[in-house]
């Protein structure tokens, strides 16, 4: 997966956090991109997109889940680079759960994807586009509170 700027960013764009955002907008700007697969089940014709990862993130940041995980837990991290990879992270979850409940991705794979978050010490909220706030809070397995407005 190409990256932000072509280059390799690496862990250090987690102590610029004006850049860290610019690359992950343009993270989910460039999944946003990429071709919609029409896939035919029966007689049922559905559009498949590619979805939006914590994977797909650390790939495009050219960083490893591990550096991830040790900023979000290191409390001497840059704290906007913290509270902007935890409200993507978060993000990226409550879409994957918004999939799982309109039928889009199997529920199975969302919540085996989920419950190995690297939130699981971390709280977090995020308000979903469909309406419902998603709450994480110390997540240690799929424990995720879905309430509607």
């Amino acid at each position: 997966m190409a990256n932000y700027d072509g280059k390799k960013l690496g862990t250090e764009v987690f102590g610029a956090p004006t850049k860290l955002q610019k690359v992950v907008d343009a993270y989910f700007a460039y999944v946003d991109t990429l071709p919609v697969q029409h896939v035919q089940v029966g007689k049922n014709i559905y559009e498949r997109r590619v979805p939006h990862t914590v994977e797909g993130l650390c790939a495009f940041l050219g960083v490893q889940k591990s550096d991830v995980k040790a900023l979000l837990t290191d409390t001497g991290a840059n704290a906007q680079s913290r509270k902007i990879m935890v409200d993507t992270i978060t993000r990226i979850e409550a879409m994957l759960t918004e999939k799982a409940l309109l039928g889009q991705l199997d529920a199975t794979v969302a919540k085996i994807v989920i419950s190995g978050s690297l939130l699981n010490s971390v709280d977090a909220e995020i308000e979903a586009a469909s309406g419902f706030t998603i709450r994480v809070k110390g997540m240690t397995q799929s424990q995720v509170e879905i309430a509607s407005r």
